[in-house]
C-alpha cells in the first residue's frame, strides 16, 4: 500500500497558524509571533549557544566560542578587559523579538511551551532544568529551539514527504512563526494520536507508547468513544477540504473526560504511527460514513480503534520502564547504534569491548607507522 499524494499546501494546512483560528475554542490558549529572518539565521547556525539577553549582555549559559587556532595564551586580565568593554563580537542579539516574547508570556500567565509552525522541541526537553518544555523566559525558549532536531527539520525540509509535486532541498516555508502555548501540567498518559483517512477516524494510538498505564486498558472503550465524538462534532468537515487524510493529537482531561485538540500533522511517513504500523493504517478499507459501531450508547472508532500498551511486557525493554520519550536524543548516535536495544549490563559489556577494539586498532596503526 502507498500513501495518498501529499502536496505542499496540505502540509501548510497543518501549520499552526493555518488551523488555529478554526479550532481556537477547542485547543489551548496560544500566541503567535512572526519570526524575523535574523532569528531564523541564528537557528540555522551550527552549535548550541544563546544570543545576548534583552539588555545586550551574554546570558548565563553562554560561553564565547574560541577559534581553533587559539593557543589559550590570552591572559585572564585581557579577557576581563574585553568583558568590561562589552565587546561581544558576533553574538546574536534580538531585543525587539525578546521583548515581544516577554509580553506574550506574561499574557499567557507566565509559563508557556514553544513550537514553530509544525513541531515543538520535545526532543530537547532534557536540556531544560525541569526536563520539560515549560518556559518562562525568552532564553529558555531559545535554548530548546536551538537544541532540537525537530525544529531543524521544520526549518530545512518540512516538505520532504510531499509526492504530488516536485520538491527540492531549497523548498521551505515562506514564513515561520514562534507559537507560545499556555503551559498546563498535562499527564502524558492522556495524550493520543488520531489517524484520519478519507475523512474517517480510523485509528487512535496512545501517544506515550513507551510506557504502560494500567488504567488505560480498563477505560479504553470510554476514551475511544469520547475521542470519536470529539472528531464528529469538532473536526469533521471543519478542517481544510483538500486534507481528506491527516492526523491530529488530542488530550483527554482525566477528571471530566473533556477532549482538547493539541495539534495537526500530515498523513505521511514523517509522522510517527506510534503503536500502529503505517501498513496497518493504509490497509484500512473505505467504508460508508454511516457504518459506525455503537455499543451501549458509546460510539466506537471506525477501523482499527484505540490501541494502548496492554501490559508492562509490551513496553520497550520488556518492562514497566517509565522512560521519557526521545531519550535516545540525549546520546551520541554511535552509542545508540551500539546498544541495539540491549539491557544496561549488556550495553556496558559491548561498550567496553568496542573501546578495547578501538585501542587495539590504534596500537596496530602506530606500530605500522613506526616500522
Amino acid at each position: 500500500m502507498s500513501f495518498p499524494p501529499l502536496t505542499v499546501q496540505q502540509v501548510m494546512n497543518c501549520s499552526f497558524s493555518s488551523w488555529y483560528p478554526r479550532f481556537k475554542k477547542v485547543t489551548l490558549a496560544s500566541e503567535v509571533i512572526p519570526v524575523p529572518q535574523a532569528f531564523l539565521d541564528y537557528l540555522n547556525q551550527d552549535g548550541v549557544f544563546l544570543p545576548l539577553d534583552s539588555n545586550g549582555l551574554p546570558q548565563p549559559s553562554y560561553q564565547v566560542p574560541k577559534n581553533d587556532d587559539d593557543d589559550g595564551s590570552e591572559s585572564e586580565a585581557e579577557e576581563e578587559d574585553d568583558d568590561a568593554d562589552g565587546d561581544w563580537g558576533s553574538i546574536p542579539h534580538f531585543p525587539e523579538f525578546q521583548e515581544e516574547i516577554r509580553i506574550k508570556i506574561e499574557a499567557l500567565g507566565g509559563s508557556v511551551f514553544p513550537k514553530l509552525n509544525w513541531s515543538s522541541p520535545k526532543d530537547a526537553s532534557w536540556m531544560a532544568l525541569g526536563q520539560t518544555l515549560k518556559c518562562q523566559t525568552a532564553g529558555e525558549i531559545f535554548l530548546l529551539l536551538k537544541s532540537s532536531d525537530f525544529i531543524t527539520h521544520d526549518l530545512t525540509c518540512p516538505f520532504e514527504a510531499c509526492t504530488a509535486e516536485p520538491i527540492t532541498s531549497e523548498t521551505t516555508a515562506e514564513s515561520y512563526d514562534l507559537v507560545l502555548r499556555k503551559w498546563y501540567d498535562l499527564h502524558p498518559s492522556m495524550e493520543f494520536r488520531c489517524f484520519v483517512k478519507e475523512n474517517r477516524l480510523i485509528a487512535i494510538s496512545q501517544r506515550d507508547h513507551l510506557n504502560f498505564y494500567p488504567f488505560l486498558a480498563a477505560s479504553r472503550s470510554v476514551l475511544e468513544s469520547r475521542i470519536q465524538q470529539f472528531y464528529d462534532l469538532e473536526i469533521w468537515g471543519k478542517f481544510f477540504a483538500d486534507n481528506s487524510c491527516f492526523t491530529f493529537d488530542v488530550y483527554v482531561n482525566k477528571g471530566n473526560q473533556k477532549v482538547w485538540l493539541i495539534d495537526f500533522n500530515p498523513f505521511s511517513v514523517n509522522t510517527d504511527s506510534l503503536l500502529f504500523t503505517w501498513d496497518e493504517i493504509l490497509e484500512v478499507q473505505e467504508e460508508k460514513v454511516d457504518d459506525v459501531a455503537k455499543t451501549e450508547g458509546q460510539v466506537s472508532c471506525r477501523g482499527l480503534g484505540l490501541r494502548v500498551v496492554s501490559d508492562a511486557s509490551s513496553c520497550a525493554g520488556g518492562g514497566l520502564t517509565h522512560q521519557p520519550m526521545y531519550a535516545t536524543n540525549r546520546l551520541p548516535k554511535d552509542a545508540i547504534d551500539l546498544s541495539d536495544g540491549e539491557t544496561l549490563a549488556e550495553f556496558a559489556k559491548l561498550l567496553t569491548e568496542e573501546v578495547a577494539r578501538s585501542f587495539q586498532s590504534d596500537d596496530n596503526n602506530n606500530n605500522k607507522t613506526n616500522c
